[in-house]
């Protein structure tokens, strides 16, 4: 995705020796943005086979604000239940603890990050395409007969974290890229490389494996923009290579009035879909985002 930089500058790029190596520049991230230790006591209680539900139940609710988010999210369009569930202990009987773990996850993540300085691009905008990203995999995801469908949508919101940390952490660098991208699905993909010498999927794959995130996800990141069969996350990795292209054309950023689909054909391949999916998967991500983006991003959404 690309976004809109707050000015253009207008200097020449750094040379790519000149940028922080990618590990000096991961570490440094990681050690100032980091996720909350609720989110890894959940996770150890989920992968702890003697586990109950109530043991789960009771940590989540220790966090009042974690509750109220992830309530909100489980009567949501996102992980709707046909059913009104007012309580922690209701959720974890209905969603399990790997549905769970993603809620909490997708949530956190979009707190942690939001309080970034915006002095690089415009976060509305990033947010916008990252959630739309999001439905669109689990429609996608869905049409491909995904189990659990609804994981792919933290898939979504996670495939372009790389972004942020180039933002916060290189900021001139990063708007520089934004300047020199093409409008183009892999615009900004490809300017990185020519300013950084990596690009934020590198950056983004990384971070989620400092932070022990699942390798799926890590995956996702890395290959976004370049599917390949021969991964055992090919699947995932298709079908947010769609969904990046389709959110794209909802939101293309730096407001451009179009952006260019690169779409792969491998992706299509991969995932046994055709271009007709396209634009039943743009409506409904479209009527489902303003509720979405009020679950994740609290009085952001326009009224």
């Amino acid at each position: 995705m690309n976004h809109s930089p707050s000015s253009r500058i207008q200097a020449d790029p750094p040379a790519p020796s000149q940028a922080p190596e990618l590990a000096e520049l991961v570490q440094g991230a990681h050690r100032v943005v980091s996720l909350p230790e609720v989110y890894y006591r959940v996770q150890e209680l989920i992968d702890d086979p003697r586990h109950n539900s109530a043991t789960l139940a009771r940590l989540i609710e220790s966090d009042s604000g974690l509750t109220a988010r992830l309530l909100k999210a489980v009567n949501s369009p996102l992980y709707g239940l046909g059913r009104r569930v007012d309580r922690v202990s209701q959720a974890v009987g209905l969603l399990g603890g790997h549905i769970l773990r993603d809620i909490v996850l997708a949530t956190t993540i979009v707190r942690t990050f939001g309080k970034l300085p915006p002095q690089a691009v415009d976060l509305s905008t990033f947010w916008h395409h990252s959630i739309y990203c999001a439905l669109a995999a689990q429609q996608l995801a869905r049409r491909c007969h995904v189990l659990h469908s609804e994981r792919m949508a933290v898939a979504g919101i996670l495939h372009d974290i790389g972004q942020l940390v180039l933002y916060r952490f290189q900021p001139a660098a990063s708007a520089q890229a934004l300047v020199l991208a093409e409008p183009a699905d892999d615009g900004a993909y490809r300017a990185e490389r020519r300013v950084f010498g990596y690009t934020h999927a590198e950056v983004g794959a990384e971070l989620l494996k400092a932070w022990g995130l699942p390798e799926s996800l890590q995956a996702v990141a890395l290959h976004h923009h370049e599917p390949l069969a021969e991964s055992p996350h090919a699947l995932d990795i298709a079908i947010v290579h769609l969904a990046n292209a389709i959110a794209n054309r909802l939101e293309p950023g730096r407001n451009l009035p179009r952006c260019e689909s690169r779409i792969s054909p491998l992706a299509w391949e991969i995932t046994g879909l055709g271009e007709g999916v396209i634009e039943p998967v743009l409506a409904e991500a479209n009527s489902r985002f303003l509720e979405t983006l009020d679950l994740l991003l609290p009085g952001r959404a326009p009224r």
